[in-house]
């Protein structure tokens, strides 16, 4: 089986679109997004409801928690807010209804798949775990491959030698073995933050074993061009197009 997993589409339909089209020529049988679909981009509606015409399942990310649940909208200041705030005007009751009923995480496929960190968090980042916790995860963690997103950057994290080795994740095949576990971030669709304005996505194929790293050519520029239309923040157009200007 190949599996595509995306996360932080981030209101970026053209990214998304793209992507699905990419797909279409890579044998894909199944496809989970990560979460974090909504937020940043212009067209987080439009994301939401092409995910729905998909049937692609998708877990609960931090900007979807934020919008259904007024504590957490409350933790957030500055530009994410305007940007939270500028999604919550452009999102549909219907919209509303399904962000509501994502869960937090998923366990299918002998994978686990979280947003931010494993079990529940859509919040913690995971460079930001400590190793001693990270070698708990590992331990604690039935599944062989665990799938997060929320940090934007693509990594393969994995003890070894009682120490947790991180590498980075890039185009083409890595080759995982099957005696060891592993926590894949798989970056983002749609809001980029490795200085790469690539959309980008992973396919897991089980049979092999080994994961397909996808970096996928867009149309940045229309995408950028419509997050300052929309009167989104700069650094959100910046990082989908480095070479937009105010």
């Amino acid at each position: 089986m190949r599996i595509a997993v995306i996360s932080d589409i981030h209101g970026n339909i053209e990214a998304f679109k793209t992507v699905l089209k990419d797909m279409e020529l890579q044998a894909i049988n199944k496809i989970i997004s990560l979460g974090d679909n909504i937020g940043y981009g212009a067209d987080s509606e439009a994301v939401i409801q092409q995910i729905i015409a998909s049937r692609i399942p998708s877990i609960l990310g931090n900007h979807e928690l934020a919008c259904i649940n007024e504590k957490v909208y409350k933790w957030y200041i500055g530009d994410t807010k305007k940007s939270l705030d500028a999604t919550l005007s452009k999102l549909s009751p219907s919209s509303i209804d399904y962000l509501k009923g994502l869960p937090v995480n998923l366990s299918q496929y002998q994978a686990f798949f979280v947003h931010g960190f494993w079990p529940d968090s859509v919040r913690h980042y995971l460079h930001q775990i400590p190793n001693s916790e990270l070698r708990h995860a590992f331990g604690q963690i039935k599944e062989s491959i665990c799938f997060l997103g929320h940090t934007h950057r693509l990594s393969l994290v994995f003890p070894e030698d009682r120490d947790i080795q991180v590498q980075p994740l890039n185009p083409g095949l890595t080759q995982l073995d099957k005696n060891k576990k592993y926590m894949v971030n798989v970056g983002s669709v749609g809001q980029p933050r490795d200085g790469d304005p690539r959309a980008k996505y992973v396919i897991w194929d089980t049979e092999k074993y080994c994961l397909d790293i996808r970096y996928i050519d867009y149309d940045n520029q229309t995408a950028a061009r419509k997050i300052l239309a929309a009167g989104l923040p700069f650094k959100y157009a910046q990082a989908v197009d480095p070479d937009i200007k105010k």
